[in-house]
C-alpha cells in the first residue's frame, strides 16, 4: 500500500469522525420565548441551552435584528424561566429558576438593561 492510498483512507475516516465529535459536543438549543421590545426595532429571544460534558446549562437573552442575533446576557446554571416582562422601554425583568440544583428550587430576579 502506497502513501497516497493510506492518506486517502485516513482522510476518508477522519472527516466523518470529526463531524460526529463536534456535533456531539454542540448543545441543542431550545427557544423559550420571543418578545418584541417596546418602542424598539428589535426582538428579544430567550433561549435555553442544556448542559453537556463541556458547559453548564444556561438561559441566554439574545437581541434579534435584521436577521442577526447578538447574545446580550448568558445566565449560567439556570434551566427555567418563570416570568419575563418589560419594566420600561429600555429594561426587562426576568425571573429565572434552577430546578435541578442541590441548593434548592428558588427563583432569582434579574434586571437586564438594553
Amino acid at each position: 500500500m502506497d502513501i497516497r492510498n493510506l492518506l486517502f483512507i485516513l482522510l476518508l475516516f477522519s472527516v466523518p469522525f470529526w463531524e460526529g465529535c463536534t456535533s456531539i459536543l454542540k448543545p441543542a438549543e431550545k427557544e423559550l420565548k420571543v418578545l418584541q421590545a417596546p418602542k424598539r426595532d428589535f426582538k428579544l429571544k430567550i433561549v435555553y441551552i442544556p448542559s453537556n460534558a463541556t458547559i453548564q446549562s444556561s438561559i441566554q437573552v439574545r437581541k434579534v435584528y435584521n436577521n442577526n442575533e447578538v447574545i446580550m446576557k448568558d445566565y449560567e446554571r439556570y434551566n427555567s424561566v418563570d416570568t419575563i416582562f418589560f419594566k420600561n422601554d429600555s429594561s426587562v425583568i426576568i425571573v429565572l429558576r434552577d430546578t435541578i440544583s442541590y441548593l434548592g428550587n428558588k427563583a432569582d430576579t434579574m434586571l437586564l438593561i438594553f
